[in-house]
């Protein structure tokens, strides 16, 4: 019998060993996928020309895992690729990873303090990436993350859950992920600049976290800038999501501009206190909750302790349920033009197109206590002066216990429609996107999204068969 327990122990000391899989020495070294295919236990093969994982492995902090130019990528059922070290996925052509047909795998998590990773021109199917490296970072530029299937974290298909700082995402696309695209933990803020990408479609299990989804707080500035993002027609999915729920104390910067925010249950929120600039978007037709009360805002700021400061200037909200609504009180600065010399000045230049629900327009609810600057804005009425726009605003007159709208003087409509402010511009640029995130300057055959610049910063985004 003793013989017997012994031959049982070390065959189970084996299996535990296998199962771990490989770990590489954290001495400097490069590991490029054809070099741990030499390494027993990596699990690493070529399978009809793309290499295939078939076994989880760990690259230790000091080395490098890095996919090749052309190279393609497969993960096996439930593999996770853990790299402590650096991913250098930047091809100088493209690289595709993706997963072994009909298997649901995992992706790669990066928990080392040190873990980085830089990735450029390569598309990424299915896996997704988890980050709790203190001192990592990711740089994407040029990637498509599509259909991320939720295995790897439940948050994002680029998910945080540590601090971090230097975080960059540039030129990618994010298509039909099964949760949000990019996220982080409410007590985990993050730097991160998210620039010049294409949102399509993200959260299809449909659970209540919009397409970006950032707590910011502390020394790390957020940028979302240019960016174009349609949603999916999901009843619980917004576009972009600012919170600092906890309310800790921060000195950063939250900056919100230029960005095409379309079809979503709602367009750019904000919970919590920040410093936060929300500037020239197209907050567009975010209509999908299906409860006014609860959603529906091309722009939401709520701060139950009255400690932010927020500034609004030059976003188009047009076809949304409400325009923007203001919830606790925050300190709202949507347009403040009595003195041109003053350090809070904001020319405002916000336009409201047809926002409102319920046979009702509202183009801003002011549903706090504090007082709200909305000067120099075009309101929803033909005529922009005091007895109209007040129509289409609520506030104090229609409650005594909630805080006032200061909206005039109004901003002057030239043209005198105010349907024209929309397509006065003479268009800057078109590029065409289709449902594979493939881009190009003519039309693909088949379904493409229509991306228009015009001269003046304003964006636009159809569908178009072709």
């Amino acid at each position: 019998m003793k013989k017997i327990f012994t031959f049982f122990f070390a065959a189970a000391i084996s299996a535990t060993a296998f199962a771990q899989g490989f770990v590489s020495p954290g001495n400097g070294t490069t590991y490029t996928l054809a070099d741990l295919a030499k390494i027993e236990g990596t699990g690493v093969s070529m399978v009809e020309g793309a290499w295939q994982l078939d076994a989880a492995f760990t690259i230790s902090d000091g080395d490098v895992l890095k996919i090749q130019n052309n190279e393609v990528v497969k993960f096996n059922q439930g593999i996770q690729v853990e790299v402590q070290g650096t991913l250098n996925c930047a091809p100088a052509d493209t690289a595709l990873v993706t997963a072994v047909e009909g298997t649901t795998p995992k992706g790669f998590r990066m928990y080392s303090d040190n873990a980085k990773a830089v990735l450029k021109n390569t598309r990424f199917e299915y896996v997704g990436f988890t980050f709790g490296a203190a001192n990592g970072n990711i740089k994407a530029e040029n990637c498509t993350f599509y259909k991320n299937n939720a295995s790897i974290a439940s948050g994002a298909a680029i998910n945080f859950s540590a601090s971090g700082t230097g975080n960059v995402i540039d030129r990618c696309n994010f298509l039909e992920g099964a949760t949000a695209a990019v996220g982080n933990g409410a007590n985990t803020p993050i730097g991160i600049k998210i620039t010049n990408s294409y949102f399509y479609a993200n959260n299809s299990k449909n659970s209540n976290r919009p397409q970006i989804n950032l707590t910011s707080y502390g020394t790390e500035d957020v940028e979302i800038s240019n960016n174009v993002i349609i949603g999916g027609h999901y009843t619980k999915v917004g576009g972009i999501a600012l919170s600092n729920m906890l309310g800790y104390s921060y000195s950063n910067k939250v900056v919100v501009k230029n960005n095409l925010v379309k079809e979503n249950r709602y367009g750019i929120n904000m919970t919590g206190p920040m410093n936060i600039e929300i500037v020239d978007n197209d907050i567009i037709d975010n209509i999908y909750e299906t409860n006014a009360n609860n959603g529906g805002s091309a722009i939401s700021l709520y701060d139950s302790a009255g400690k932010g400061k927020v500034l609004v200037k030059g976003n188009l909200m047009q076809n949304n349920l409400w325009g923007i609504t203001v919830i606790g009180a925050p300190a709202v600065n949507a347009g403040k033009v009595e003195d041109p010399a003053a350090e809070d000045y904001n020319p405002g230049e916000n336009v409201f197109i047809n926002n409102g629900n319920g046979g009702v327009l509202y183009d801003l609810y002011n549903n706090g206590t504090s007082t709200v600057y909305a000067q120099g804005n075009i309101w929803n009425v033909e005529v922009q002066d005091s007895a109209s726009i007040e129509q289409v605003v609520f506030h104090k007159v229609d409650n005594p216990d909630l805080g006032l709208v200061i909206f005039m003087p109004a901003g002057k409509v030239e043209p005198t429609s105010v349907t024209d402010v929309m397509t006065s511009a003479p268009v800057e640029a078109v590029r065409y996107i289709d449902l594979m995130g493939r881009e190009s300057a003519v039309p693909f055959e088949g379904v493409n999204i229509v991306v228009t610049r015009y001269t003046d910063g304003t964006v636009s985004a159809v569908k178009q068969l072709r």
